[in-house]
């Protein structure tokens, strides 16, 4: 068996942080200020926020304003549109194993 290739586990490491993935699941393109976001990513603090914003803007998933507003980029939208796949499959999965 061969090993997972870089850009695998780039993906794999990005979205098996929390943190990432909800914080992502709940930007659209649409600019939203950091209050707003703060408070639908429950249980994070503000600095962990602050922190997985700037990592993903480093990425180029998300964009940021000098007011604090945040949105996806096109990028983000994409990683997005798979993390939904991603769910769509899992649930599938999960109905699938139940129906056995």
């Amino acid at each position: 068996m061969r090993d997972l290739n870089i850009g695998t586990k780039v993906g794999l490491a990005l979205l098996t942080d929390k943190w990432n993935a909800l914080t992502l699941s709940n930007l659209t393109a649409e600019l939203a200020g950091f209050m707003v976001l703060r408070e639908k990513v429950r249980g994070i603090s503000t600095l962990k926020l602050l922190t997985v914003l700037a990592k993903l803007e480093q990425l180029d998933l998300v964009t940021s304003t000098e007011t604090y507003d945040y949105a996806l980029t096109a990028t983000g939208l994409k990683l997005q549109q798979d993390l939904v796949n991603l769910e769509a499959w899992g649930n599938r999965v999960i109905t699938e194993m139940g129906a056995e």
